[in-house]
C-alpha cells in the first residue's frame, strides 16, 4: 500500500469515542480500519502520506455562520453545494442541522490540522457516489462505517485523477465522481 497516489476515505462519527471507518485506496485494493479518536485518525492518514483525503462529514459552516449560535449568526443552515445535491436528487443532510453540528464542527477542525500538515482534503457523499457509480458494498468492509469509508477513498482517488466534479458555493465544495 505504498502508492504515492494513495488516497484516503474517512468516515467521520460526531464524537470521538464512536466508530470511525477509515480506508486507504492504491492500485484498486482497499485497507480497512476502525478509529476514534482525532489523534488516531491523524496518525493514520500521515502513516500514509495520502495524495488527498475525503471525509464524509460537512467540511465547513454554511455562509455567514462563524458558529451554530442563532443568536450570532442567524438563522442559515443550508450551504450553497448542499443545496446544489439536493438539487440533483441526492439527498443529505446540511451542517446546520441539530444532530449534524458536532460532526461538522469536528469535520471542520480535522481539515484545518490536515490542512496544516500539506494535506489536500475534500468533502464527499460516500452515497451518492456509490449512487452515481452503481456500487454495492465494498467486500474489503467490516463495518457500514469502513464501507462509507471505501466510498470515500474511490472518490479521492477518482479526484485525483480528474474523474469528479466539484459543487462548488461561497461556503463549501462536495465532490462526487462524473
Amino acid at each position: 500500500m505504498d502508492d504515492e497516489y494513495t488516497a484516503i476515505g474517512i468516515d467521520l462519527a460526531a464524537l470521538p469515542k464512536n466508530p470511525t471507518g477509515a480506508a486507504a485506496c492504491a492500485g484498486g485494493h482497499y485497507e480497512c480500519s476502525t478509529v476514534y479518536g482525532d489523534s488516531d485518525i491523524i496518525d493514520y492518514i500521515l502513516g500514509r502520506r495520502p495524495g488527498v483525503v475525503a471525509i464524509d462529514a460537512p467540511l465547513s459552516l454554511p455562509f455567514g455562520r462563524c458558529c451554530f449560535d442563532d443568536a450570532c449568526c442567524g438563522p442559515r443552515k443550508i450551504r450553497t453545494c448542499d443545496r446544489m445535491l439536493i438539487g440533483m436528487g441526492y439527498r443529505v443532510f446540511p451542517p446546520g442541522f441539530s444532530f449534524m453540528r458536532q460532526l461538522t464542527v469536528r469535520g471542520v477542525s480535522l481539515r484545518k490540522r490536515l490542512e496544516g500538515e500539506g494535506i489536500r482534503v475534500i468533502e464527499v457523499h460516500p452515497r451518492t457516489t456509490k449512487r452515481i457509480l452503481g456500487l454495492g458494498r465494498f467486500p474489503e468492509a467490516g463495518s457500514e462505517h469502513e464501507d462509507d469509508a471505501c466510498a470515500a477513498a474511490l472518490a479521492a482517488w477518482l479526484y485525483a485523477r480528474g474523474k469528479c466534479v466539484e459543487l462548488t458555493g461561497a461556503d463549501g465544495t462536495i465532490v462526487i465522481p462524473r
